[in-house]
């Protein structure tokens, strides 16, 4: 297998039948699915980015008014006396957030992905990324800007590359093949 099938999973020549869209094979399961459209995709994580930063604001904002109230006894003096300190409280809480809100994605699939219809998920065999990684691909999410940019130039191109790790696609789960129906032929190849 070339370095470029690894990446975006095999060709097979059909098209769905639902959508019009390639049709891509697993390798290692032989199960195939369609790749996520640019544009969808974008918008599934820039809402999952608004999220994780919903609830991070929230958070802070609870924190500071603890702080603020003195109502975490010594603690509130040593974070209201410790700029320091009480910026790292908050970079925690936002990384908290984010391996916490990762963990979620990498099991059961973020929100964005529902509102997207998509499901993050490894070329190789399809599934997904787990608690863990999950959790660690949510943290390097957090350098939002340059995802964003890199999310949006793939939008751009048509692409649906769901990170910069080549081992994971986000697989469209509107297709006619995520919802069981067979892939038909594309007739382009053949008209050749």
């Amino acid at each position: 297998m070339n370095p470029a099938q690894k990446k975006s999973g095999s060709s097979t020549g059909l098209i769905d039948a639902v959508n019009g869209r390639a049709v891509r094979v697993h390798p290692a399961s032989g199960a195939y699915y369609v790749p996520k459209t640019g544009w969808a995709h974008f918008r599934g994580r820039c809402l999952d980015a608004l999220i994780v930063i919903a609830v991070a604001v929230i958070l802070m904002t609870v924190l500071n008014s603890l702080v603020q109230n003195l109502a975490l006894g010594s603690l509130s003096l040593a974070l209201l006396l410790n700029d320091g300190l009480f910026f790292a409280s908050l970079a925690g809480i936002w990384f908290v957030v984010l391996f916490v809100y990762g963990m979620v994605c990498g099991t059961l699939g973020s929100a964005g992905d529902a509102a997207a219809g998509m499901r993050s998920v490894r070329i190789a065999d399809g599934t997904p990324s787990g608690a863990w990684l999950g959790g660690w691909r949510a943290v390097c999410w957090s350098f939002a800007p340059l995802y964003l940019l890199m999310a949006f130039a793939s939008a751009l191109s048509g692409g649906s590359g769901d990170t910069f790790d080549e081992k994971f696609t986000a697989v469209d789960l509107r297709s006619g093949v995520a919802r069981g129906a067979a892939p038909v032929p594309d007739p382009e190849p053949a008209a050749r």
